[in-house]
């Protein structure tokens, strides 16, 4: 199902068409109730196994005090159904929206619920119904592709939710951004203007057109994936829920460091709570979790090298910006805004051809192909 297909429109008429009609006591359980239905009419395995999640995560943390035991056992087999799920199925960077990835929705409720247990462990969350739990998982805004949304906020906002007409409209105005990115700006735009003249200089400059090509399919992965964020958080606003922000203008930023805190913001602060600080206080060393955090980030997206081999790219970036912040107090000031601004310029310049050559590693099937793209980028310039 894509994204800005018809069904999914319906889905969300139907979703939020009687939800405000309804008693307030009602309307988390209606929206459930839709989800599920949602699932079970396109993804009935999907519907299965987010039960199933509900279920153990409310059974076995619903006690005061939740063991070290237990939560591990709970995340561990969490984990282990999402791995056996991802080992099944190879999605292309550019297609990761529009491949549904049985059993749908499966990467993004598995990392709620070992958010939920862990915090539970913690005890930074007090126990919680089974209706609660179910309204958090079966939640159809962030269903599909996300954000990865916590369940503190969502909490406090089911807490107050009320009808507000400035956050519908602020909603519906959100949702229009997110389809004019899919729709205008991705599909035909870049699609199809930026991949003309990819086609033209083909012959005649072919490193030009292999530079393009790479930098098209970024900014289709950048506009399609955020396009859905901002559709999802829309949703949400309609609903009475404001969820977390999974995008920032990455592509302007300075460092790659900045980048990580602004390109899928609730998977990257997912592993920077849960990975990150675990390896830090574990090992005291902030260049190892960071690299333990961005392969995490690679195998969440597929279990296979070429997302290995990204992870490790992006997370060597990471660990080469923490080690120049250690030199930096050494290099002379610059006192010159112009010279200030022209530095600042260069570094968006490079984080953004940093990362963007790091997608060709995932974007090309096989790592000859790599090479390949490589070569043609470095060769035949004049």
């Amino acid at each position: 199902m894509s994204v800005v297909s018809l069904s999914l429109f319906g889905w969300m008429v139907f979703a939020v068409a009687p939800y405000w009609a309804l008693p307030d006591r009602l309307r988390a359980a209606w929206l459930s109730g839709v989800t599920f239905a949602f699932l079970v009419v396109h993804a009935p395995l999907s519907a299965a196994i987010l039960l199933g999640f509900a279920a153990a995560t409310h059974g076995f943390t619903r006690s005061d005090r939740v063991s070290g035991k237990t939560a591990f056992l709970l995340c561990a087999a969490i984990v282990l159904v999402l791995v056996l799920y991802k080992l099944r199925v190879s999605v292309r960077f550019t297609d990761a929206l529009t491949t549904l990835a049985i059993p749908l929705g499966l990467s993004y409720y598995a990392l709620r619920c070992v958010h939920y247990v862990i915090e539970r462990y913690k005890g930074t969350l007090a126990p919680q119904s089974a209706q609660d739990i179910g309204s958090y998982l079966f939640f159809l805004p962030t269903l599909l592709a996300g954000p990865i949304h916590r369940y503190a906020p969502f909490h406090r906002d089911a807490a107050r939710r009320r009808w507000d007409s400035r956050l519908f409209g602020e909603g519906l105005e959100r949702m229009l951004y997110g389809y004019v990115k899919i729709a205008f700006l991705s599909n035909y735009v870049v699609s199809q203007g930026l991949s003309s003249l990819v086609l033209d200089l083909q012959a005649s400059h072919p490193s030009a057109s292999t530079y393009l090509s790479v930098i098209e399919r970024g900014l289709n992965g950048y506009l399609q994936f955020s396009g859905y964020s901002d559709i999802a958080i829309g949703f949400g606003m309609l609903l009475g829920y404001r969820v977390m922000e999974n995008f920032n203008w990455p592509f302007v930023k300075k460092n790659i460091s900045e980048f990580w805190k602004s390109w899928h913001i609730s998977l990257s602060s997912w592993c920077r709570d849960y990975v990150y600080m675990v390896v830090v206080a574990l090992s005291r060393r902030p260049a190892l979790a960071a690299l333990a955090s961005m392969l995490a980030i690679g195998l969440w997206h597929e279990i296979s090298c070429r997302y290995l081999l990204w992870g490790l790219y992006n997370g060597l970036g990471i660990v080469a910006w923490q080690q120049f912040q250690r030199l930096k107090p050494m290099l002379p000031r610059i006192e010159s805004p112009a010279a200030a601004l022209a530095l600042d310029a260069a570094a968006v310049l490079l984080t953004f051809h940093f990362v963007i050559l790091g997608f060709v590693l995932v974007t090309e099937p096989t790592l000859g192909d790599v090479l390949t793209v490589y070569r043609s980028l470095f060769q035949g310039w004049p």
